[in-house]
Parts: C-alpha cells; structure tokens; sequence
C-alpha cells in the first residue's frame, strides 16, 4: 500500500488536477492508496494560483481577498477533519475545489457551508470548532510536518511505500501522468528500493524531473 502525503494550496487549480489525475490513476491500476491532504497557505503558492487562473495579483486588494479565502478554506478543512474525521474533510476540500475549478464561482464561507450540507455535514457543529482553540494546534502541527519533509513548492507529494521501509520519496510541483507511473508501477516492481534508503544529512536524488528521496 501507498501512503501520500499531499501538501496543497486550498485553493489551488493546479492542486485540485494533481488530486484528481492521482484518483483516477488509483483506480486504473487498482492501487490501495492512503492520501493524506495537508493544505498549507504560502504567498508563493497564491501568487502562481492566481497567474495560472489570469487573475490579476499585482494589488494588495486582491492579494490580500485570495489570502483571507485560504485560510479560511484551510479552517473549514481543519474543521471538518476534527469534528467528522478525514475521510469526510477530505471530500469537503475536494468539492470546494472541483466548484471553484471552472472560475464561475468564487470563495466565500457561504459556499463553504453549502457544500458542507450537501455533505450531511451540520454547519452549527462546524462554527463552534473553528473557535475551538485546538484548531490552531491541528495546523500547526501539519506545518511542522511541512517543514520536516522540506516542502517548498505546492502541490508536493510526499509518498511511501510499506513495502519499503524507513524510504520517502518527494515529488515537487505539478505532475504528469507518466511521473506518477513511473513511482507507483517502478515501486510495486521493487524497481526503487536500492534508490529509496533515507540518509540522515544528505538525502540522495532521483533522477527524473520534479522528484527527489527524502
């Protein structure tokens, strides 16, 4: 089994396609995969959503309107995962992107609360944990993680293999499908392990565009 470590911009056009391409490529080789969705708001990561959609951030306005919605579509995520676990945050975050995917609808938190209905999601219970003070714990922690595994672009995916011990492999920014099936079908051939052991102070490098061992 795979386990994936994504660590994305909430709001991110290109984290919303990585997400989705790692979905179905999933179910085509029928991979048992575990996703782990760590959505980190970074100026660097705005900036390169906004360009991608043609939106204009050279003003503090805007720069500022996207930010506010990040974090807010961040504690909604965090929200969620406390008060009903991962699976249903996952899928929260996963339809605000999917609804803000063809740029007719914007953020806000009304949105988020509907998708969160449509969910069976109850919005009172969700308003009384964005206030509760373990929320900003839950996230820090995540950053932590963040900064454990070196991540400096989004979306990065972190996987692991349980086939492989003490072995990480980093894979930084957008992908493509054949980079994803070069990781998921070489892996299950046992194809990186001689590539995949952790060292302590000097990580070693994949050679192939966007990846690197941990």
């Amino acid at each position: 089994m795979f386990e994936l470590f994504l660590f994305i911009n909430p709001l991110g056009l290109s984290c919303y396609q990585l997400e989705k391409r790692i979905r179905l490529l999933a179910a085509e080789l029928q991979l048992e995969i575990s996703v782990n969705y760590i959505p980190l708001v970074t100026m660097e990561a705005m900036k390169a959503d906004m360009v991608k959609r043609n939106w204009n951030f050279n003003t503090s306005i805007n720069l500022a309107n996207y930010h506010n919605a990040s974090v807010s579509a961040q504690s909604f995520y965090y929200a969620v995962q406390i008060a009903y676990g991962k699976k249903k945050a996952r899928s929260f975050l996963f339809k605000l992107q999917e609804s803000l995917s063809d740029g007719q609808r914007s953020y806000s938190p009304a949105l988020a609360e509907e998708l969160l209905e449509s969910l069976n999601i109850k919005p009172e219970k969700i308003s009384s944990t964005l206030n509760d003070a373990c929320l900003k714990d839950v996230i820090a922690r995540d950053q932590q993680l963040a900064r454990k595994f070196q991540i400096t672009v989004l979306p990065s995916t972190v996987v692991f293999d349980d086939q492989i011990d003490n072995s990480g492999l980093l894979l930084d920014g957008e992908l493509s499908d054949d980079d994803l099936l070069q990781v998921f079908q070489n892996s299950a051939d046992s194809c990186l392990e001689p590539l995949m052991q952790l060292t302590e102070n000097a990580p070693l490098y994949y050679p192939v565009s966007h990846l690197h061992l941990l």
